[in-house]
This record gives C-alpha cells, sequence and structure tokens, in this order.
C-alpha cells in the first residue's frame, strides 16, 4: 500500500512524494499522524538544509511535534492498543550509554531523533516509532493539544530546572512558542508574577491572555529601562527563550543578584558572548537545559485539564498538500503566525 509524503528536498523545496506505507518491527508503533506542528528546528531544516552536522541529503519527511492514532503494533508491544490517540516523544535515546543508565536520556549522545535528518517525521500519513515514545491521550482531548505536548514538555522541563517556588518572581525573554509554554507552566507551579517580553505586540498580547503579570516591548531598551517595568524588581528566575547573541547576557543582567538564569533558547550557528565576571559579581546560577526529559505525562495533564489553554498558541492550520505554505507563514512569523499546525489526512 502507498501513502502521502511532505519531503524536504536536499536541494530545499517541498515535493509531495507516494511511498510505500511501512509495517511496524518488534518494538515499533505504526501511527497515523493526525496534527503536527512546526517547530523552529523544521524552519531550519526548510531554510538552510542542516543543522550543525545533522543535514539534508535525501528527500527527508520533517515534523517532530505530532499526535495521531495507532494503526499497527510490532512484536512485544504492550503499552498501547490499535485506535489510541497518543503523543510521541520524539527522542529515541540508544538505552546503552552512561547518560541512559542514569535516566538523562535527553543528553545521550548517540540518540536519534524523530524528524530529524536520519529518522523520518510525521509528515506523512504512516510513521514508525518505537514503542518507549508513544504515550496515551485521554479520551477526547483534541488531537491538535496532542501535538502541542512535546515543546509543553521542554517547557515543563525547563521549570522544573529552575525551582522555581510559590511566591517566586519569573521574566521569560522571548514570546514563541516555547516562551509563551514557560510562561503558563511557570504560573501554574505558583509564581508570583512573570513578565514576559518581546519585540512582537502580537505576541505580547497573547502572552497577557495567558496570564502575564506584564508584557513588555523591549526593542531599543537596555537592561536598566527594562527592570523599571518590572513592578516586582528583578525576577529570581530569568529565562532565556531566544537564543540570540547578546540575551543571555541580558538575562544575567536582569536577574536578581544571587538568582538563576535558565539557558533555553537554542543557537547553533554562533558562538554566545558570555561576560564572566557579571555572572561572578552577582552569583549568578545558570542552568541550560537540553529538550525535555520524564516531562510528556505532566504535559499531557496541563493540556488536557485546561490549566494551560494550548488553542491560544495555534494560529494556523493547514492541509500536508499545503506543507511548503505552512512553513513559509511560520518562518516570516506572517499574520500572527505564532503554532502552525499541519494536519495530515
Amino acid at each position: 500500500m502507498s501513502m502521502k509524503a511532505a519531503c524536504l528536498l536536499p536541494e530545499g523545496g517541498i515535493e509531495h512524494q507516494e511511498r510505500d506505507r511501512p509495517s511496524p518491527g518488534a518494538g515499533q508503533v505504526l501511527i497515523a499522524p493526525r496534527m503536527v506542528g512546526i517547530c523552529g528546528s523544521d524552519l531550519h531544516y526548510y531554510k538552510d538544509g542542516r543543522i550543525g552536522s545533522w543535514q539534508v541529503r535525501q528527500p527527508h519527511v520533517l515534523g517532530h511535534e505530532f499526535a495521531g492514532v495507532v494503526a499497527g503494533l510490532g512484536e512485544g508491544v504492550t503499552n498501547t492498543r490499535v485506535g489510541d490517540h497518543v503523543a510521541v516523544e520524539p527522542i529515541v535515546p540508544c538505552e546503552e550509554c552512561d547518560p541512559c543508565h542514569r535516566g538523562l536520556y535527553n543528553l545521550c549522545p548517540n540518540m536519534r531523533f524523530t524528524g530529524s535528518p536520519h529518522t523520518d517525521g510525521a509528515l506523512q500519513e504512516y510513521v514508525n516509532v518505537p514503542a518507549r515514545g508513544v504515550h496515551r491521550l485521554p479520551d477526547g482531548m483534541d488531537l491538535a493539544l496532542g501535538a502541542l505536548v512535546e515543546p509543553t514538555s521542554i517547557a515543563v522541563h525547563a521549570v522544573r530546572r529552575s525551582g522555581i517556588k510559590p511566591g517566586d518572581t519569573v521574566l521569560i525573554i522571548g514570546a514563541g512558542p516555547i516562551g509563551l509554554l514557560i510562561l503558563a507552566v511557570a504560573l501554574d507551579y505558583g509564581a508570583e508574577a512573570v513578565y514576559s517580553t518581546d519585540v512582537d505586540d502580537g505576541r505580547l498580547e497573547l502572552s497577557q491572555s495567558l496570564g502575564a503579570t506584564a508584557a513588555l516591548n523591549v526593542a531599543g531598551l537596555g537592561s536598566e529601562k527594562i527592570l523599571e517595568g518590572l513592578s516586582t524588581g528583578a525576577p529570581d528566575v530569568v529565562f532565556e527563550a531566544v537564543g540570540s547573541p547578546g540575551t543571555l547576557e541580558t538575562a544575567v543582567r536582569l536577574v536578581r543578584p544571587g538568582g538563576l538564569v535558565v539557558a533555553v533558547g537554542v543557537n547553533i550557528e554562533e558562538r554566545i558572548p558570555f561576560n564572566l565576571m557579571l555572572i561572578q559579581s552577582k552569583e549568578v546560577t545558570v542552568v541550560p537545559i537540553y529538550l525535555g526529559r520524564d516531562a510528556f505525562p505532566e504535559a499531557i495533564s496541563l493540556l488536557a485539564s485546561g490549566r494551560i489553554d494550548g488553542h491560544k498558541l495555534i494560529s494556523h492550520r493547514l492541509p500536508l498538500a499545503r506543507t511548503a505554505q505552512a512553513m513559509d507563514i511560520a518562518m516570516g512569523g506572517r499574520a500572527g503566525a505564532v503554532k502552525v499546525m499541519i494536519e495530515v489526512p
């Protein structure tokens, strides 16, 4: 049997191909994706054909933020059933290295990652995934929310790593999807005041609708001016969710002395300037995060219960046949694009 797939070509552009429908091997689950979110990493591949050493060398299927329906089970699979609605964790660890043995599977140096050039993703009618990454969704949960589970799991991991306590004050630099989800998770964890900064007024309005204490347009503003806009003073925790040169140092300047900065934003192509004396003189703790870990169940609960209103982040839904247009909308941030979803038939 054949199936439809939206393939990124090595020379650029999306080509719709007919491919053979796969069969699940031992320990695998065959998923029929229904909703796929476009991530910033997808846009890097779409624009540049690579992220670091991972390069598109043959027609490749993107998509790692997805939810769908279980269509088949390989030998030995017992954690799901045909017909289940599921979200899928894209990390495929080796399960043999030291980080894996210590439960740090998101740090596995040998990992494969669904939707990266070595492993096709979900922008196709069927995809095989390891059973360990399959998480059943509650009955009646919108599959579009299921496709938000993966980015929400990153936000959960970031907030856990921050050690936020009830009553803490928080600042988030960047109101993209991850920054917005960190905002929502921080509020759920009991933060007393959560501030959002960006240069896009539309995203700042969305921050406020999600519960931000204040949302500040920081275009052209230095650290002192930003701090003047925080009614509770320098925050206890700052999340850097941009990854641009200079924003990590800005985070260190904004956090209170003895505070904590969580480095969430990713920048593979450029070195980030780092003022070590500034960090030392304030005794700031800088905590990096990489992907998520053991956070899918909590992310599902947050979205399914409505404690996070994920629908507010979904700005566009386009069919698989319009994958290139969906990428272009997400790439340019046009028409209020926040989280662009692709519906697979």
